[in-house]
């Protein structure tokens, strides 16, 4: 990258640069493979994030808000949307009578473990050149910047 601000961190601008190429190509390979059940990409990303969460898939709607990067009333129009579809279920928070929690449904859990299993196939073929310390490597620093850049990080 040829310096054209010799004040700014070369590093950071380039790493800046990338991410942003990075970003874009991560979410064409999405659509590309959601985009034929229907999906949008916050609903994507919500049955995702319900998957991580592992049994019982079960996460608050700030949570959900907080993981996937999403306003409040953007989480309350996806997940109305999916509620629609079957996708997820709102329950009574048994720890707050006031609150109320948002579980993945079975055909939810379908619909985010077919494009996760493809998604997966699809970054090992394109990334099995890489060595696998290398691969290593990079994922780990991928979840460091995640940690030094995000106050709300978890991990």
């Amino acid at each position: 990258m040829k310096a054209t601000l010799p004040d700014v961190n070369q590093d950071v601008a380039l790493l800046h640069l990338t991410l942003l190429h990075l970003g874009r190509l991560v979410e064409s390979s999405i659509q590309s493979v959601i985009a034929p059940n229907g999906l949008e990409m916050s609903e994507h990303s919500v049955l995702t994030a319900l998957w991580f969460a592992g049994p019982p898939y079960t996460m608050s709607p700030t949570q959900l808000s907080n993981v996937i990067l999403q306003t409040t009333s953007g989480m309350s129009k996806t997940l109305r949307r999916i509620e629609r579809l079957g996708l997820i279920e709102r329950v009574d928070d048994p720890n707050d009578g006031r609150a109320r929690l948002v579980v993945l449904t079975e055909r939810g859990r379908e619909m985010s473990e077919r494009p996760l299993r493809q998604l997966v196939s699809q970054w090992t073929e394109q990334l099995e050149c890489m060595d696998p310390h290398e691969l290593s490597t990079a994922a780990n620093a991928v979840w460091s910047l995640i940690a030094h850049m995000d106050p709300r990080f978890e991990g």
